[in-house]
């Protein structure tokens, strides 16, 4: 099979695993699992959930260095474990830095700890009061932390670059609230160049949330001329006080590309090969685009740090849906209300 990466497309995968509050241990072994899978499966990037090491809703275990402590050797032990795979892998984690603890997302790649993302937007309205626990990540631009005795890159100020022979790109990270700021992170990450954008979430499950959730992110990836690659909790973390589905999809400029079903019981993956060529075309096209990139959000406002890749054999085949008929809509609904259009 030809390897469909040679032809500007990123393969991306979502894991949902079946995550137990503080079990660190056990929720290592499933983050294990479906990463093994996604490789097997040539994925080149693979994707859990917010503070999926320890579950989000561990609430005021968050305070205990038990818990701190398990989650920070965790990594090592996540280091050892991709030595050998292609994919880079991003879990969420909690991590304490000079007296502040911070809600992560740790990116590993190769066996190596690469950097570190830290929330922004902290929230504490209705069901959610992360900010007994948590500090918000801005201001942390250009600092370090010290992770099982080793410096690692740390702040808002990260980008990270997948080093491919025909088209290297960059992506950004940003954490479940991020997406819903006016301005969020993601928005300042594409002007800076990243054409992936992923969201490591614990967005909990309401009537019509969902459906919300997913129009927004196809307007940030549309916005941002990017992909957006979205993970929430799963219903392992559900509790007296709120529900989580495990939500995840993959939206391309503006279009769902992939897009999982919710409320799974077992451990899931959302597989999909994105076409960072085109959307990098889609970018040399748009005048707003270019304007809007100052420099204040050009590449060198950001660390950049690498991910070499090696080269992948084989593509497991071509995961993503190639619509027959791109200018006829498929519902009937939309298809009348466009053919009304066109002729008033």
């Amino acid at each position: 099979m030809e390897d469909t990466s040679r032809f500007g497309y990123f393969r991306t995968a979502l894991a949902v695993p079946r995550t137990a509050p503080a079990d660190v241990s056990g929720n290592i072994e499933e983050i294990k699992i479906l990463y093994k899978r996604a490789a097997d499966e040539k994925a080149e990037l693979v994707v859990f959930p917010e503070l999926s090491v320890t579950g989000y809703t561990a609430a005021d275990l968050f305070y205990q260095r038990i818990l701190l402590d398990a989650a920070e050797k965790s990594l090592s032990e996540l280091c050892r474990f991709t030595e050998r795979e292609n994919a880079v892998l991003i879990v969420g984690v909690p991590l304490e830095k000079e007296g502040r603890l911070y809600n992560c997302a740790a990116v590993i790649k190769g066996g190596d700890l690469a950097g570190i993302v830290p929330k922004t937007y902290i929230p504490n309205t209705c069901e959610f009061y992360e900010q007994r626990w948590f500090s918000s990540g801005s201001g942390t631009e250009g600092e370090e932390i010290f992770i099982n005795g080793a410096a690692v890159p740390f702040g808002t100020d990260l980008l990270f670059r997948e080093s491919r022979t025909s088209f290297p790109f960059l992506f950004g990270i940003e954490i479940c609230e991020d997406l819903w700021a006016p301005v969020p992170p993601s928005s300042c990450q594409a002007l800076g160049g990243a054409s992936l954008l992923i969201n490591l979430s614990a967005s909990n499950e309401l009537v019509g949330k969902a459906v919300y959730r997913r129009d927004l992110i196809k307007q940030q990836s549309g916005r941002c001329l990017a992909a957006y690659a979205y993970v929430s909790a799963g219903p392992g973390e559900s509790t007296t006080d709120t529900v989580f589905g495990g939500h995840a999809l993959i939206a391309e400029n503006g279009a769902v590309l992939m897009e999982n079903t919710r409320f799974q019981r077992q451990g899931t993956l959302l597989l999909a090969d994105i076409d960072i060529d085109f959307l990098e075309h889609e970018r040399r096209l748009a005048s707003g685009f270019k304007q809007s990139a100052g420099k204040e959000y050009s590449p060198s406002s950001f660390r950049i740090i690498n991910c070499p890749r090696t080269a992948r054999k084989g593509s497991g085949g071509f995961l993503r849906s190639v619509n027959p008929h791109p200018f006829v809509p498929s519902a009937p609904e939309e298809r009348e209300a466009r053919c009304h259009e066109i002729f008033s």
